[in-house]
């Protein structure tokens, strides 16, 4: 799940590469009548090893003790309020950043969280368990994963908690235009635990949840905007470090999503992502949940 270089995904051809989508999900009509189960607190989480179970629980542990402080730091700022409540991060050691677009529980995240390549993909779990900035853990499971754009649609199935009612998930919605250039931006992600920059073995003092303030910085000139399986073609400055993939980008104004963190280019410094053209298109041929907003062209 780095993001440390320009090619980040694998060598497989793109004309290999399509959409997957699961059997067991098909295109639903009714999209909020997926069930969601409860497991009570403490409880062995379905799907976890002993070991990514203690580490789930520690980082749960660090999230709720710093849930407050990291919301304070927002006074005065319900648009992000809103965004940071709507971000979930992977609890596997990888790490990795989500975010929640639907109150009936749909998530999105970079395709490669889930594999590089298809036979990753299909090799890999398609249950994981996030963790809200709050410690709230949630399992997902991977609906829809698109290489070529780098996008994967979750649905949130199970939630642990001790009360029986499924809660309705605080979310964010895509942007209504497209970014203006140099328009200011927060990103909201997981870094990594392992010092990449090191050459021993150290781990990063970075938070669980870190919130950068950053600019869009305009689109890959002449890219496909829906080929984003090299390197995103979205461009902005906002800090981020490996384990962001998947992190929302949001206009400051307004904390609607422009975009997803993907990766960076070593050659230049620049940050890339996922552009919420992409986004849109993806969310329109899945047609799983409504695409509610009209997105202007580039």
């Amino acid at each position: 799940m780095s993001h440390h270089g320009r090619v980040l995904r694998s060598n497989t051809p793109l004309t290999t590469q399509r959409v997957v989508s699961l059997p067991l999900a098909p295109k639903a009509s009714n999209p909020r009548s997926d069930t969601i189960q409860t497991v009570g607190l403490e409880s062995k989480l379905p799907g976890t090893t002993a070991t990514e179970l203690e580490l789930l629980r520690e980082k749960q542990k660090k999230l709720a003790g710093t849930a407050s402080s990291t919301l304070k730091r927002l006074t005065g700022k319900p648009h992000i309020s809103n965004a940071l409540e709507a971000t979930l991060i992977f609890a596997q050691y990888e790490a990795g950043t989500a975010v929640c677009i639907d109150r009936a529980g749909w998530v999105l995240t970079c395709a490669h969280c889930f594999g590089d390549t298809e036979e990753e993909y299909k090799e890999s779990s398609k249950r994981k368990w996030l963790l809200f900035y709050t410690g709230l853990a949630v399992q997902v499971e991977c609906r829809a994963w698109d290489p070529k754009r780098d996008l994967a649609l979750l649905k949130i199935i199970t939630v642990e908690s001790s009360q029986e009612a499924i809660p309705s998930f605080p979310y964010v919605t895509l942007a209504m235009e497209s970014p203006s250039s140099k328009m200011s931006i927060i990103c909201i992600g997981q870094p990594g635990r392992d010092d990449l920059e090191s050459t021993s073995d150290r781990r990063t003092k970075y938070k669980l949840v870190e919130i950068s303030e950053g600019t869009f910085c305009g689109m890959v000139e002449g890219a496909d905007f829906q080929d984003n399986s090299e390197i995103g073609t979205l461009m902005h400055d906002a800090w981020t470090y490996w384990g962001h993939s998947g992190a929302p980008l949001l206009r400051e104004s307004d904390g609607t999503l422009i975009g997803l963190h993907s990766s960076w280019d070593d050659e230049t410094a620049m940050r890339h992502g996922v552009p919420h053209i992409a986004i849109k298109e993806f969310l329109e041929q899945e047609a799983i949940i409504p695409v509610r907003y009209k997105i202007e062209d580039s």
